[in-house]
This record gives C-alpha cells, sequence and structure tokens, in this order.
C-alpha cells in the first residue's frame, strides 16, 4: 500500500483548525438567520425552474411486499427518481418481483440498503439479476446500486465475490454501482469534516487498492463506485465538504494512476440527528439541508421525511419533503452565496483533510491507522 512522507505534519488539532480565519457567523455549524429567511420563499410567477444534475431521491420503508410496493409507487407518483430500499431481510427473487411491480425501472435509478445480520449483497445483486432477465429489461439501461461496503459490514471483507461483481457491470451495467463508502458513520460535526473526509477518501484508496491487487483495473472498479455523505446544520460547511471532496478524490485516483476518471457519484442523505420535534424547525433545516447538497455538486438527494429523527415516516411528513426538493428544481429556493467565501472555505478544508489522509495512509492506509 502506497504511503507518504512520515514527516507529515497534522494541522492543529483544535476544534476550530481548519475554520481558523473564517467569519464565526459562516465558520461554525450555526446557520444564518439570513439564509433561512431566504429558503423560506415559495414558487412564485417571478421564479424559474435551475438547471440541476441531481436526482430526487426517496427512502423506501420496509414492511410486506405490497406495502413497500404501494410506498415506492407514491413516491414515483410524487415526481421521486431515485428510490433507496432500505431491506431488513434478505428476499429472494419472488419476493424483488413483488416489490418492483409496475415500477418502471428504465426510467428511475434503483438503490438498495441492506441492513440486516448475515446480509449477502452478492446475492441480493444476483437475484435481482434473474429478475430483470425474466422480465425482459435491457440490463445495459439500468441504473442505480447495491450498497457493498465491505470494510463496514464484515471483519473479513469478501472481497473476491465483490470482484466478480464488478466484472459483470462492466460488461452489462455500466451504470449500476456495486461498491460503497459510506461516510456518514465518520460524520462528527462540521469542526471535524476534516476527518470525514480524510477516513472517506482513505477507504475508497483500500477499496481500490485491494480490488487492484486481485487483478482488477482501478479505472472500471472507480466507474461502479458510490460515496455517501450527510448534510446536517453547517450550511456553508457542508458545501464545502462536497466540494472539497471531489478535488480530494481526483487527488486520489491521479496517486493510483487513473487519468480523466469520471465524477464520483456523490448520494446526500439528511443527517438524521438535526432533526427536532417541530415540524416547521425541521422543514427549514431540510431547505438548507438540500440547497447545500444541490451548491456541493451532490447526484442523488435523499431527504428524511420531516417527522423528527425517531419518529415514523407520515404522508404529511414524506410531502413535505417533496415539496422542499421540488421547490429546489423550480428555482423557489435560491438564497444570495458568497462564492468567494465558499472558495476559500474549500480550499481550507481540501488543505487539513489532505494532511490527515496521508497521515492515515503513512499509517499503513484505512484498515490500519489509529490515529487519525
Amino acid at each position: 500500500m502506497p504511503t507518504s512522507n512520515s514527516s507529515t505534519t497534522l494541522p492543529p488539532t483544535d476544534a476550530n483548525h481548519w475554520l481558523d480565519g473564517m467569519e464565526p457567523d459562516q465558520a461554525d455549524a450555526r446557520v444564518s438567520a439570513a439564509i433561512l429567511n431566504q429558503v423560506t420563499d415559495t414558487a412564485g410567477p417571478d421564479k424559474s425552474p435551475v438547471e440541476t444534475s441531481w436526482e430526487i431521491g426517496a427512502y423506501v420503508e420496509s414492511g410486506e411486499n405490497d406495502i413497500i410496493n404501494a410506498y415506492a409507487r407514491e413516491e414515483l407518483a410524487a415526481g421521486a427518481e431515485a428510490l433507496l430500499f432500505r431491506l431488513y431481510h434478505q428476499p429472494e427473487v419472488k419476493d424483488i418481483a413483488e416489490i418492483l411491480e409496475g415500477i418502471p425501472l428504465a426510467d428511475i435509478s434503483l438503490h438498495c440498503s441492506l441492513r440486516y445480520p448475515g446480509q449477502d449483497p452478492a446475492e441480493l445483486f444476483r437475484d435481482l439479476v434473474r429478475y430483470l432477465r425474466q422480465e425482459g429489461h435491457d440490463l445495459q439501461n439500468i441504473s442505480g446500486s447495491v450498497d457493498f461496503d465491505p470494510l463496514l459490514d464484515w471483519s473479513e471483507p469478501p472481497f473476491p465475490p465483490l470482484i466478480r461483481l464488478l466484472f459483470f457491470v462492466s460488461r452489462w451495467m455500466p451504470e449500476f454501482r456495486v461498491l460503497q463508502v459510506n461516510a456518514a458513520g465518520f460524520n462528527n460535526g462540521i469542526a471535524e469534516a476534516d476527518v470525514e473526509l480524510a477516513l472517506a477518501i482513505a477507504k475508497g484508496a483500500e477499496y481500490l487498492q485491494h480490488i487492484q491487487e486481485q487483478g482488477y483495473p482501478v479505472a472500471l472498479a472507480n466507474r461502479h463506485l458510490k460515496f455517501a455523505f450527510t448534510v446536517g446544520t453547517s450550511f456553508h460547511g457542508d458545501i464545502a465538504k462536497l466540494r472539497a471532496f471531489r478535488v480530494l478524490w481526483s487527488k486520489v485516483l491521479e496517486g493510483l494512476g487513473v487519468e480523466n476518471p469520471p465524477p464520483a457519484q456523490v448520494a446526500a442523505h439528511t443527517d438524521i440527528t438535526t432533526l427536532q420535534e417541530e415540524e416547521m424547525d425541521n422543514r427549514l433545516m431540510l431547505r438548507l439541508q438540500a440547497l447545500a447538497a444541490d451548491l456541493g455538486g451532490a447526484d442523488l438527494l435523499f431527504l428524511a421525511p420531516a417527522d423528527g429523527m425517531f419518529e415514523a415516516a407520515t404522508k404529511a411528513g414524506r410531502q413535505r419533503v417533496r415539496e422542499v426538493q421540488q421547490h429546489l428544481r423550480d428555482g423557489a429556493l435560491q438564497p444570495s452565496i458568497d462564492e468567494s467565501y465558499l472558495e476559500d472555505l474549500t480550499v481550507a478544508l481540501v488543505k487539513a483533510a489532505w494532511l490527515r489522509y496521508k497521515h492515515i495512509e503513512d499509517q499503513g492506509g484505512f484498515a490500519n491507522a489509529v490515529d487519525f
């Protein structure tokens, strides 16, 4: 595993180290009242749609197969373009058929997150492909992902099955991702965003290095890799975090010899710990998170229903999320942004995160590092 100079010096470790020199009301995790006021606007005749590159995402909750299917259909009818099925048991082909009945898979992106002991994303993927072939779908037109995060979910990461999946999708499903770096667990507040980013790119680098050792091309593996980040209460900080990630990941790929790589796919998710009991507070928070994801360059935007951190999703809460995403698309949420300040913030974060990444590499990489 490549390492950098062992004399790497880390930035200061106080809570505001990478934020030094930034304006206090913008640099900390608080959201300014001015921005909140700007994003409470609703669509009107003077607003025009804005160009966005992200897909409107929707979480699909668990339950009986027919309930899951009905839930997904409701989200699609309301404008969802990416469905994230959170699965709590290993589905068989017949389960997949019931869950996806009537869903236009060629027109949306399909994402699966496995949340159960003994999960087997490779088996889920194989059963999904069997279903798609049974139904006569052109695999080339299917986009989405199965969340396979070996260093997160296994004490002995199953790289051989992952390699087989990569060979398959690179041949038959060019728009499908079978490897994920979930950075949500690295989020410890915006003041430590440099650590969060360093861990995310170190984990991604470790995956690509393991895959390369197995004889699979790094450039192809990168095409089927997805990163997931959360956005929370720091509007400017979250924008800078997502922008900084793309710069950092490009530097990692350059170090691995990948030339002219396509942009990494980034899914932005609500940090559910930021949601409160009051619906109005949650609506404002979700607007800020949606804006941050948009301005940060996310490809997929998944917002939690506005019902609170520990509350079950309600129809009203789901509707609020749809309104936020659609208002952003319609141009109703357009605060004025100080791009010069954001550029300075992003550069500061890139520098701090890169030093921490090199420190992790000095220790033998993500799997071996103990000091971040």
